[in-house]
């Protein structure tokens, strides 16, 4: 697109430190232009064109008929009957993007064999994450704070010691920690019940494992070799850089608008 894309978003609508914090490191750098709309929702182009749909069908922020959108891209929930699955996003982008740009360490320097910080605020997130007892699965496990216990920067300092990282689902079926443990060539080991469809998405096998039970985190984490476990560090890198990171992000929306557009 040779024309720089203007997105409208409502400063107030969303909770500033994942996604719309992303918008802005785009506009920062150029990729776009920021304008405010009344709309709860976030659009490329112009409100009623194409929906960037941050949320998961918060009751207050509904997703839109499929006959007021021209397209829609979806982060988190897509309706089952129309919608493209987008990109996704780690807390804080910003603080990610500057721990990434800091170096990878490399397996030998990863002290944490496995990794989960998380904490329960909602019943859907009571159901993921206490179904089956994980606390025995993983080397370093917390449900009693996460993020509250530490700054964001020692969270950062803690997942990127890891060789694998624990997927929970969240508020969605997504969560937060897919894009941040790739990013930091940490590999995911994620829940049945996690989604990993992103427009481009991750390989089962390339750039994670699925389980279903405890006892397969485990075994996993113990079984893989390094050199395994190098290729499929380097495999979560490349695709955080080409899907999830500050110039990956914006140019994968730009992809599938030209894709899909019209």
């Amino acid at each position: 697109m040779s024309d720089t894309p203007i997105i409208y978003r409502n400063p107030n609508s969303h909770k500033g430190d994942t996604s719309r914090e992303l918008l802005s490191m785009w506009d920062e750098s150029g990729y776009c232009r920021l304008k405010s709309c009344e709309s709860r929702l976030s659009w490329w182009n112009q409100v009623g064109d194409v929906l960037l749909y941050e949320f998961n069908q918060e009751p207050q922020v509904r997703v839109p008929h499929k006959k007021d959108v021209n397209l829609g891209l979806f982060g988190n929930y897509k309706p089952e009957d129309w919608g493209l699955h987008w990109v996704f996003w780690g807390r804080h982008p910003r603080q990610l993007e500057k721990k990434i740009s800091e170096g990878i360490l490399p397996y030998d320097q990863r002290d944490t064999l496995s990794i989960w910080l998380g904490k329960i605020e909602t019943s859907e997130q009571a159901t993921h994450r206490t179904s089956q007892n994980w606390s025995q699965c993983v080397e370093y496990y917390s449900m009693d704070g996460s993020r509250g216990s530490f700054s964001q920067q020692e969270y950062l300092d803690m997942v990127s010691r890891s060789k694998f990282g624990l997927c929970l689902a969240g508020y969605g079926k997504k969560c937060n920690r897919e894009p941040e443990y790739m990013g930091l060539g940490v590999v995911p080991i994620v829940a049945s019940e996690v989604d990993m469809n992103y427009y481009d998405s991750p390989e089962e096998g390339v750039h994670y494992f699925r389980v279903s039970s405890p006892e397969e985190v485990k075994e996993i984490a113990e079984g893989l070799s390094q050199s395994e476990w190098n290729d499929m560090s380097n495999n979560c890198v490349e695709w955080w850089n080409k899907n999830c990171s500050r110039l990956g992000s914006f140019k994968t929306t730009e992809r599938i608008i030209e894709e899909n557009y019209g």
